[in-house]
């Protein structure tokens, strides 16, 4: 008696059952291959760059000047929406490729979020321009300096610039952040000078900018972040939180005043408001002549050149208030406040 397995019925059987696993595989295999073309058509850019998924960075990729595609970008990465999970990791991906221009205060709200986005457990990664300049910028700026290369290690530290968190506590700077800015000022002055001093009056302004940045922040991860960059004749610097902004504390803490005062005024014009003291401090210290007026009272005298106020949906040219803009509705907002200024030596001599 022949076994089963070696009968006529069954090779046939078999031969059928071969033939049928076969014409799976193939239908398999080819929406297989038609995916992955639909995929690499759909990311060819993130592939050709090594970064699949990748958010991408305008060309223009200036704060300033190209504010509401900067905002954009900067509201895509941090929406949960595009966190990935990679081997346990939470991960967003950020493409710098195809930036040919960039600015100081894109510099600082990128580090911004990147730390605030490590406060929550969500790593930033990303790549470099292919431009040359925009890249040596990014070196220079200290952006590098809070992260790692591939072999985990610190990026070294550039001479032209820094970037300085510091904790917004119980909402006064400790006596180390306190030595932290001395520190700054006498390296600015001695940028400006070529002697390296103490500036009393400097650190008064700076101190009481990064004291607005304290009452009128609120992120989760309580901190703000300090930038200064040496340019030839000057000292950039920036003050950034990426909490609720300015207009956004303003609406809750004073919603009856605003309603009562500002009823027919757009959201610039509030801002400036702010700066006029209109209405009290969130510490309800009314018309005190410290805080934000402080800082529009030192831009007029000439002892901050170029001030920028970047918070919610509205830009501040305070040099130039033609310039200040309203972003339309629907646009994306800035979820914080953003403080840019230069200092000269003739600055030093108006103080």
């Amino acid at each position: 008696m022949k076994k089963l397995y070696s009968t006529r019925e069954y090779k046939a059987w078999h031969k059928r059952k071969l033939q049928k696993i076969e014409r799976q595989l193939q239908a398999k295999n080819n929406s297989s291959t038609k995916r992955s073309n639909q995929v690499r058509k759909n990311n060819s850019r993130g592939i050709e760059n090594g970064l699949p998924f990748a958010i991408y960075a305008p060309v223009d990729f200036r704060l300033i000047e190209n504010a509401e595609e900067c905002l954009m970008f900067f509201r895509n990465i941090r929406n949960e929406e595009n966190v990935k999970f990679i081997r346990n990791y939470q991960i967003v991906v950020m493409s710098l490729f195809e930036v040919e221009q960039i600015d100081y205060a894109t510099i600082s709200v990128l580090t911004a979020i990147s730390d605030d986005l490590k406060s929550k457990g969500v790593v930033l990664q990303g790549n470099f321009p292919r431009n040359k300049e925009a890249r040596k910028f990014i070196e220079d700026s200290g952006f590098l300096s809070h992260m790692v290369n591939e072999t985990n290690r610190p990026f070294p530290k550039p001479g032209k610039s820094e970037l300085i968190f510091f904790e917004k506590g119980c909402g006064t700077l400790s006596g180390k952040d306190n030595r932290r800015i001395s520190q700054v000022v006498k390296d600015s002055v001695g940028h400006l000078t070529g002697e390296t001093s103490q500036s009393l009056s400097v650190k008064t302004i700076l101190l009481e900018i990064c004291g607005n940045s304290i009452e009128w922040g609120g992120t989760e991860n309580k901190q703000w972040l300090l930038g200064v960059k040496y340019e030839p004749g000057k000292v950039v610097f920036t003050v950034t939180d990426v909490g609720k902004g300015i207009l956004q504390t303003l609406h809750r803490k004073f919603k009856k005043k605003l309603l009562d005062a500002f009823s027919i005024k757009n959201d610039a014009e509030i801002l400036l408001g702010a700066f006029e003291k209109k209405y009290g401090s969130n510490t309800q210290e009314i018309n005190r002549n410290k805080g934000l007026p402080a800082v529009k009272v030192s831009a007029e005298r000439g002892i901050l050149l170029d001030l920028k106020v970047l918070t919610n949906n509205v830009i501040l040219h305070f040099d130039d208030h033609s310039r200040s803009m309203v972003f339309d509705s629907g646009s994306p907002r800035f979820k914080g406040t953003l403080y840019q200024w230069e200092m000269t030596k003739e600055c030093l001599s108006k103080i």
